[in-house]
């Protein structure tokens, strides 16, 4: 069930509209690549295999050329041979195998009456039969739909079956190489009975299977602080040459307030760049601005941080120079930021670029552990940062950091931005640093890891390519 339900989540995730049929932008776009489909063929492949091997046969009996019954016929192996994965337009993908092998046993029962000098004489044998297929080729079609509610819908269609060649032999018969040759005379049929059970019986696991994955896949997946991000479709999957893909909504929201309305919309986003990894997911401006908005609504964007003395960074006797910083003196500074407003992200190809305003207060630390504030300034701030990841961790690191101040009471902003230039990068930049390095850890899907994992930054996206490995 996990490997399956890798698979179609996969697929769910990495499709995408040529035609956006609803008139709408999708906030996240991703694809499937042939690599991706190698693996994807094997997840779904290996369903077969096994729904192949629990196949159970009724009996077959007839009277031609000999009165035989054959029962208890099971399947003990069954080998992929080679495997591929095919797409078809508008929205089926094909997983097939070719030069498969099964083997199966029964038990038989035949008998063959003879005239010897016009006396009837009956051969009777009872034993077992070792049935080897080679040469089988078995392909099953699926389609993907977008369903009212934007989950995906997996439809399994059309499928096929041939075995080439059956070899068929007795054993634990008194007459073993008699009733081989007779045997022979009839194994198209046993041939005949196999092939036409392998698809219904491949069908309705496969079914059953995606039928359990479509209804629990989650369109409101749980985020981050008390958000949630909406992974409904866009529009009806696409499959194109050697790929598929899908376009979700992307937007995040207040977990506790679905139906927040935000005041920017969905832009298109540019094409995903090719690769040799599984799969690349593009993120757009639009996805993380929706989740920046909802932390700001939730009250989520401010923190405080402990900068350690004045004299310590290096910046001189500020005291001297802003009167209202005297109030600190030799204790700790500490520093306090919340956004004024919600931030806006831009993405481009030096990296993420991030403008917002913020209200920072100053405070000095106190010997017996009390808070006593020196001063309130309102800045305007943007920040450019790339991010990576690295051992299923996505993290990032400020490059360039501008602060300027437009309102500091009753001190002169200028006076403030000059001696800015000096005391953020022994101060904020590094506090800033110290928690984009630290990252966020990316969950495993279906107990699968991300592997070969790589960020590019372009013009109006985030592209993020990686593998799957289970862990």
């Amino acid at each position: 069930m996990k490997s399956f339900s890798v698979f179609l989540c996969i697929s769910a995730m990495v499709w995408t509209c040529l035609g956006n049929q609803n008139g709408v932008h999708p906030g996240i776009k991703a694809k499937l690549t042939s690599k991706g489909l190698d693996f994807a063929s094997d997840v779904v492949l290996g369903f077969a295999e096994n729904a192949i091997q629990k196949i159970k046969l009724p009996s077959i009996s007839g009277s031609t050329p000999v009165e035989y019954n054959i029962n208890s016929l099971m399947i003990e192996t069954f080998n992929l041979g080679n495997t591929k994965f095919r797409t078809k337009t508008p929205n089926l993908f094909i997983p097939a195998i070719d030069k498969g092998t099964v083997s199966a046993s029964a038990r038989f029962s035949a008998s063959k009456t003879f005239k010897i000098f016009n006396f009837p004489f009956t051969l009777r044998a009872d034993g077992g039969i070792r049935a080897s297929a080679s040469g089988l080729h078995l392909s099953q079609e699926f389609a993907l739909k977008m369903a009212k509610n934007g989950k995906p819908t997996f439809l399994v269609e059309a499928c096929s079956a041939r075995i080439e060649d059956l070899d068929v032999k007795v054993f634990d018969t008194k007459l073993d190489a008699v009733f081989n040759i007779v045997l022979e005379l009839f194994k198209e049929t046993i041939k005949e009975e196999l092939e036409k059970r392998i698809c219904p019986a491949v069908k309705k696991t496969l079914s059953s299977q995606a039928s359990k994955v479509a209804n629990s896949f989650i369109v409101n997946y749980p985020f981050l602080l008390e958000t949630s991000v909406d992974l409904g479709l866009v529009c009806d999957p696409e499959a194109t040459e050697n790929e598929l893909m899908i376009s979700v909504k992307g937007r995040c929201y207040p977990s506790d307030n679905p139906d927040l309305e935000f005041p920017f919309v969905t832009t298109a986003l540019p094409r995903i760049s090719s690769s040799a990894q599984m799969a690349r997911v593009s993120f757009s401006p639009y996805a993380v601005n929706t989740l920046a908005y909802s932390l700001w609504k939730l009250g989520k964007l401010e923190g405080t941080f402990n900068v350690g003395k004045l004299g310590s960074l290096g910046v001189g006797d500020l005291g001297s120079v802003l009167p209202p910083l005297a109030i600190i003196g030799d204790n700790p500074l500490q520093i306090e930021v919340r956004a004024t407003h919600p931030p806006r992200t831009e993405f481009t190809p030096d990296g993420i670029r991030i403008e917002g305003t913020v209200e920072v207060v100053l405070n000095a630390v106190m010997p017996d552990g009390s808070i006593l504030q020196a001063l309130t300034v309102i800045s305007d701030i943007e920040l450019l940062a790339k991010a990576r990841i690295e051992n299923q961790t996505i993290s990032g690191k400020a490059n360039y950091l501008d602060v300027r101040v437009t309102d500091a009471g009753e001190l002169p902003a200028e006076l403030f931005n000059q001696l800015l230039q000096a005391f953020l990068p022994q101060a904020i930049l590094p506090a800033i640093n110290g928690i984009a390095e630290t990252g966020y850890e990316i969950p495993s899907l279906y107990g699968y890891d991300l592997i070969n994992a790589s960020v590019e930054h372009k013009l109006n996206a985030l592209e993020v390519g990686a593998d799957l490995k289970q862990n």
